[in-house]
C-alpha cells in the first residue's frame, strides 16, 4: 500500500504528464477565484469553542482530461483569518501598550485523479490533500510567525456536474470523505456557473468540511468557504 507521500508523488506525476494532453485529447477547467468569506470552528469536548472568522484570500484549481472518461485535478488555495475568538473573547483582548495584530494563515493543496462515469454526470474522485497553517504576530514595530503545522490525507468524493438553461447555467455539486492528519469526516460543495462563452465564464461555490480528530483530543473541526471567480474552459 502508498504511503501518504507516495501517493501524493503519483497523483502530482499524473497531473504534470497530462497537461501536455489535454487540449488535444479532452476538455478542461481552470478556475480563478477570491475567497471573500471563510470561517474555521475547533470544538473540544468540554464545549470550548476556537474560532477563526473573517477569513478571505484567494486560489486557483483545475480539472484536465486525460479522456473522455479519466481526469486529473489540482488546487491550490491561501486564506488569511483575522479574527481569533476563545469562546467569543478575542484571543488577545485590547488594553494599555502596543496593540497586536494576530492573524492566521492557512494554506491547502490539492492534487487527484477522477472518472467520469459515462453517460451520466456523475464522478468519483480520489485526491490527496495537504494543510499547512501558521499564526502571525504583528505589534506595529516587529512581526513573528510560528512554526508551520503540517497535515497530510487523502479524500473520496462523488460528484455531479451538468449544464442547463441552453448551456447558459453549470450546476455542480460533491460529497465526500476525508481523513486529514489526525482528523477524519464529510465534506460537502455545491456551486454553479453563469457560461458567458464557450470558453469562459464565471463561477461561485461554497464548500463545507466537519472533521473529528480520531486521537486523544477529541476536537471537532468545522470549516466553510465561499469562492468566487473565473472559469476558463479549453
Amino acid at each position: 500500500m502508498q504511503t501518504v507521500k507516495q501517493l501524493r508523488k503519483t497523483l502530482l506525476c499524473a497531473a504534470l504528464c497530462a497537461a501536455p494532453l489535454t487540449a488535444a485529447q479532452a476538455a478542461a477547467d481552470l478556475d480563478l477565484y477570491y475567497t471573500p468569506y471563510a470561517q474555521i470552528k475547533l470544538k473540544d469536548s468540554g464545549g470550548n469553542e476556537l474560532d477563526f472568522d473573517e477569513g478571505d484570500g484567494y486560489g486557483a484549481k483545475g480539472k484536465f482530461g486525460i479522456t473522455d472518461s479519466i481526469f486529473v485535478s489540482g488546487e491550490y488555495e491561501k486564506n488569511e483569518y483575522d479574527d481569533i475568538t476563545i469562546n467569543g473573547t478575542p484571543i488577545i483582548p485590547g488594553g494599555p501598550g502596543p496593540l497586536l495584530n494576530v492573524d492566521q494563515r492557512v494554506e491547502q493543496y490539492r492534487a487527484g485523479l477522477g472518472f467520469n462515469v459515462p453517460t451520466t454526470p456523475f464522478y468519483v474522485l480520489g485526491e490527496y490533500v495537504g494543510i499547512e497553517s501558521k499564526t502571525r504576530v504583528d505589534n506595529g514595530t516587529t512581526a513573528s510567525e510560528s512554526d508551520t503545522d503540517k497535515s497530510e490525507g487523502w479524500g473520496a468524493h462523488l460528484g455531479a456536474k451538468g449544464k442547463v438553461l441552453n448551456d447558459y447555467l453549470t450546476l455542480n455539486a460533491e460529497v465526500g470523505y476525508l481523513d486529514v492528519g489526525n482528523a477524519d469526516g464529510l465534506e460537502a460543495l455545491a456551486g454553479f456557473a453563469v457560461n458567458l462563452s464557450k470558453h469562459v465564464g464565471l463561477f461561485a461555490d461554497y464548500r463545507y468540511t466537519s472533521l473529528t480528530a480520531n486521537n486523544d483530543s477529541d476536537v471537532d473541526v468545522r470549516l466553510g468557504e465561499a469562492r468566487v471567480g473565473a472559469r476558463i474552459s479549453f
